[in-house]
C-alpha cells in the first residue's frame, strides 16, 4: 500500500468513527424527548380519564379486580403492576402458533400468552385473562396468565 491509501483509509475510519459518535449522541437526546413527550401525553390523558371515570374505577375495583384493556395498558405505561387482576380481553386478533405460543391480541400494544391453548377464539370475541405477569419487550407487553370462565 501506498501512504495515499493510508491517508484515505485513515480519514474515512475518523470520519465513520466521528458519525457513529454524532448518531449516538443524538439517539440518547431523542429517546430523552420522547420519553418526556410520551411521559406528560400518558398524564394528560390519564387525568382525562381519572375525571371522566372515578365512579367506574371504584365499580371495577368491586367487581374482583376486572379491569379492561384500555385501563390495562393504560396501568401498564404508567408504571403500575396488573398481576393477580383479571383483564377483560376484546380479541383484535389471534395467532397460534407464535414463538412463545399462542398470542391473543389486543389493546394497541398488549400481548396475552395463555397457559393453555384456547380454542374456538376470534377476532371480536372477548375473554376474561388472570393476569400473572406482565413485562414490557421491544415496545409491546408479553402478559401470561390463564383465560377463566
Amino acid at each position: 500500500m501506498n501512504k495515499k491509501n493510508i491517508i484515505v483509509i485513515a480519514v474515512l475510519a475518523v470520519a465513520v468513527v466521528g458519525l457513529g459518535g454524532y448518531i449516538v449522541g443524538n439517539h440518547s437526546s431523542n429517546e430523552s424527548t420522547k420519553t418526556e413527550k410520551t411521559s406528560k401525553s400518558n398524564k394528560s390523558s390519564e387525568l382525562e380519564k381519572n375525571s371522566e371515570s372515578s365512579s367506574t374505577s371504584s365499580v371495577a375495583a368491586i367487581a374482583n379486580d376486572v379491569i379492561s384493556t384500555l385501563d390495562a395498558e393504560s396501568q401498564l405505561n404508567n408504571g403500575q403492576s396488573i398481576d393477580g387482576k383479571t383483564v377483560d380481553v376484546e380479541i383484535f386478533n389471534i395467532v397460534n402458533e407464535s414463538e412463545l405460543g399462542q398470542n391473543i391480541q389486543a389493546g394497541e400494544h398488549l400481548n396475552f400468552y395463555p397457559a393453555t391453548q384456547q380454542y374456538n377464539l376470534k377476532a371480536g370475541d372477548h375473554v376474561k385473562f388472570k393476569v400473572i405477569n406482565a413485562k414490557s419487550t421491544m415496545g409491546s407487553w408479553l402478559i401470561t396468565g390463564d383465560v377463566v370462565k
